[in-house]
């Protein structure tokens, strides 16, 4: 099986990156909405839906798995948009980051119920490698997250 991966980019950390892996037999269990119904440590970043929340991971180096919830459960992020970027070469850093600060930032009011610039909460998003790029990957996840640390419960509608 090849090995995919994604990365992740927080808006204030320039060149901060975290590379995701893919792999894993199981997905995660979910209820008749989508919903994560189970904590699934190790789930394929590519099962990552909009909606889902995720536990904490390291983005100082490459991080093979990530950890999905059920949003009742503590978590560290939650995905809130995704977008197909457009087929051609593989973008840059700069275009990336463009491209996340366009949806992720427009998406970000309808979701929590405020203006990013008006919220305490803030994005990171993830993003396809050179690789991933390759096999077709052209999804631009949007996450959200509280600065001050942890949270339970869906931050949709969240207004702060």
């Amino acid at each position: 099986m090849a090995r995919t991966v994604r990365v992740a980019a927080a808006t204030f950390a320039v060149a901060a990156t975290v590379l995701l892996g893919a792999c894993s037999d199981d997905g995660p269990q979910r209820d008749e909405a989508g919903n994560v119904t189970e904590a699934a440590e190790g789930a394929d970043v590519f099962e990552v839906r909009v909606g889902d929340c995720l536990g904490d991971f390291d983005d100082s180096g490459q991080v093979t798995e990530v950890s999905l919830t059920p949003c009742d459960d503590e978590h560290g992020q939650q995905a809130y948009a995704a977008t197909e970027l457009p087929d051609g070469d593989f973008p840059d850093e700069d275009a990336f980051r463009a491209e996340a600060g366009e949806v992720c930032v427009t998406e970000f009011e309808t979701f929590v119920g405020l203006p990013y610039a008006e919220s305490e909460l803030d994005y990171t998003w993830l993003q396809p490698t050179e690789e991933s790029w390759e096999q077709g990957d052209r999804e631009l996840v949007c996450l959200v997250y509280d600065p001050a640390g942890p949270v339970t419960g869906s931050l949709e509608g969240a207004g702060r």
